[in-house]
């Protein structure tokens, strides 16, 4: 079995758990680094990290804050296990992703890669949405001005992310994915939920990978990567930079086959699906290390035996 229908293979039986893994009694917490939507209702497997960290800075209490460096710390120990490797191989919405890249492909139809003068401008929108979770909360606690709104503001971020409608939706759970009329608030934010949810599909549809670079989750985990477990290396000398690389890399990551000086080529936006190794045409270039221990390496022999690289 190649990486790549491997990877497929636990993405699907992922969402699966992460999703519908409450009719069968399966509950993982709310501590997971991945989109495991608390909207989907009854039948999900586990709870997003960034829902019940918003919860408990909205909280304000003394236990909450309490119970929140319970929750991180939680939180960290997934991490550092595995790294984004969450994002490659788990994430719901990650699986949506590819999908949609997979029916591009099956009709044909070429993709959009961002220039990186323009990846580098977009970049700041991963923050964006990271201090909308992190700083709206503690205006909910702590409500100096407009109590009013922050009262309809619990979760801001859950209030727009693309999960919250696209995950539901394929349970057939159609209930949330409308306008929520209850206050200016939440029909401007269901409004702007409803617009994340229809350009991500789209964006999806026409860029690989389109949502993880600007993902605040994606932001979280990769501030672990230098400590995380799993590492993408590289031996320098044998990079012919040649792009195969560049080319499979489905977040268009440019530096792995441009960098020249250090081994670890595990940079922020890199989700560990490995690709990136399984296309490599030279023997150890690149590979995956566990603890520092090698458990996946490029091979000539790999690369040969595919028909072509990624479209």
């Amino acid at each position: 079995m190649t990486v790549t229908k491997l990877r497929w293979t636990i993405l699907i039986i992922s969402f699966f758990v992460l999703i519908l893994g409450g009719w069968i009694g399966i509950n993982l917490g709310g501590f997971l680094p991945t989109y495991a939507c608390p909207y989907v209702g009854g039948s999900r497997g586990g709870i997003c990290f960034l829902f019940r960290l918003q919860f408990l800075l909205g909280n304000g209490s003394l236990e909450a804050f309490i119970g929140l460096g319970k929750h991180i710390l939680y939180f960290s120990l997934l991490v550092i296990i595995i790294g984004r490797a969450w994002c490659g191989w788990i994430c719901p919405l990650g699986l949506v992703q590819d999908l949609l890249d997979l029916i591009r492909r099956k009709l044909h139809m070429g993709y959009i890669r961002f220039p990186e003068r323009i990846r580098a401008g977009l970049g700041c929108v991963k923050w964006i949405f990271f201090f909308i979770a992190l700083l709206i909360p503690l205006w909910v606690a702590y409500p100096l001005f407009a109590p009013a709104v922050a009262s309809d503001l619990h979760q801001p971020y859950c209030q727009f992310c693309p999960g919250n409608y696209i995950l539901p939706l394929l349970v057939g759970d159609i209930n949330g994915v409308t306008v929520n009329f209850k206050s200016v608030t939440t029909i401007v934010m269901s409004i702007l939920g409803l617009i994340f949810s229809v350009t991500f599909i789209v964006g999806a549809f026409l860029k690989r990978r389109f949502w993880c670079p600007y993902c605040p989750m994606g932001l979280l985990l990769s501030w672990y990567r230098r400590i995380s477990f799993i590492k993408l290396k590289k031996d320098c000398q044998k990079c012919t930079m040649c792009e195969a690389c560049y080319n499979a890399c489905p977040v268009e990551i440019e530096q792995v086959f441009k960098e020249r000086e250090n081994e670890d080529v595990t940079f922020s936006d890199c989700t560990l699906c490995l690709r990136c190794i399984e296309y490599c045409p030279e023997d150890g270039a690149l590979r995956a290390t566990f603890l520092g221990k090698t458990i996946y390496r490029s091979t000539s022999e790999g690369f040969f035996s595919r028909q072509h690289i990624i479209n």
